[in-house]
């Protein structure tokens, strides 16, 4: 109950944002606007909060690096072919889509969800589940500023294309998040309350504008896909991601923590900048809905085969 009471209010603002869409009572550029706002100023925030805190050292754990971010790298690359090749897809919309199947809402449920189970010995797994997640969305990023971010007439040089990927506001954060963690600085209590009071907006504006911009309709036309892909953000992702930690002999509430952070649904920031380089933003929005609403029986199954695998790691808190 607890979990469903922590996923279901996600859906309720989408539906909400939905509903303004349909009464038309806010015009059009209401979800240009929110994008906007969340992609320069709202992620950021919490971006470089949640990184920037921790001490730079807690930062580095291989074994969760390649269990967790190598894996859904593989299940990215696999996707994106598939996608590209069975659905003639071009570049820039497999890139959205396939993302749209591996990369999940770190920050704004995997860490609630694992805090709550584990306390702060939970924190840190997501917080680095979240670090993973932002080098693949520098990888996504790279991908549609080089293939959508310009003319197809113009020739970018690469040094302009990787300033213009390290001048996202997303990708610039995170990279002055663990610059600024190596410096073991900290934050202050005003800075701490300021960040953490814009990371705050982050879950109502992003979710509203996903809600704004969904269309029953292009989900009833695009269902299989839809589909499809939310069973491979579900189940397929977390599955293999639980498969790699075993085998690489990862402790077990590593392990836990990078099954749930691949369980989640699929992380908003895909959607913003699918909207921002108008690639797929729909489709984002659509995943982004199916897997919110789905993830409420997906994961408290995840933690029900979690907790049989291993029982002792759920005393910790």
């Amino acid at each position: 109950m607890e979990l469903i009471n922590l996923i279901a209010p996600v859906f309720a603002v989408i539906v909400t944002g939905y509903a303004f869409s349909w009464t038309k009572l806010l015009s059009e550029e209401t979800s240009d606007a929110l994008v906007q706002f969340a992609v320069y100023v709202l992620i950021p925030a919490i971006m470089f909060y949640l990184i920037g805190q921790e001490e730079f050292a807690n930062l580095l754990n291989y074994g969760f690096y390649i269990s967790y971010g190598g894996t859904l790298l593989v299940v990215f690359v696999l996707l994106f072919f598939c996608l590209k090749v069975a659905l003639n897809f071009q570049v820039a919309s497999a890139t959205v889509a396939a993302f749209a199947g591996v990369a999940s809402n770190t920050a704004l449920v995997a860490l609630p969800v694992l805090h709550a189970i584990f306390g702060s010995k939970g924190a840190l797994p997501a917080v680095l589940a979240n670090l993973v997640v932002a080098i693949l969305l520098l990888i996504m990023t790279a991908v549609l500023e080089t293939t959508a971010g310009h003319k197809a007439s113009t020739k970018t040089p690469i040094h302009k294309i990787l300033l213009n990927v390290l001048k996202n506001p997303i990708i610039a954060a995170t990279l002055l998040g663990v610059a600024y963690s190596f410096t073991g600085i900290g934050f202050s209590d005003a800075v701490s309350d300021y960040l953490e009071l814009l990371s705050q907006a982050l879950a109502a504006v992003a979710l509203f504008a996903i809600g704004f911009t969904t269309s029953v309709r292009t989900i009833v036309q695009t269902g299989p896909l839809i589909l499809f892909l939310t069973v491979v953000k579900l189940i397929v992702a977390p599955g293999f991601v639980l498969l790699a930690a075993h085998l690489i002999g990862l402790d077990p509430l590593w392990t836990i923590a990078a099954t749930v952070s691949a369980a989640v649904p699929t992380a908003k920031n895909i959607f913003l900048l699918a909207k921002h380089y108008d690639q797929e933003p729909k489709l984002a929005a659509h995943i982004v809905s199916a897997t919110s609403f789905l993830s409420v029986g997906t994961l408290i199954m995840w933690l029900f085969v979690l907790h049989h695998l291993y029982p002792n790691a759920f005393q910790l808190n």
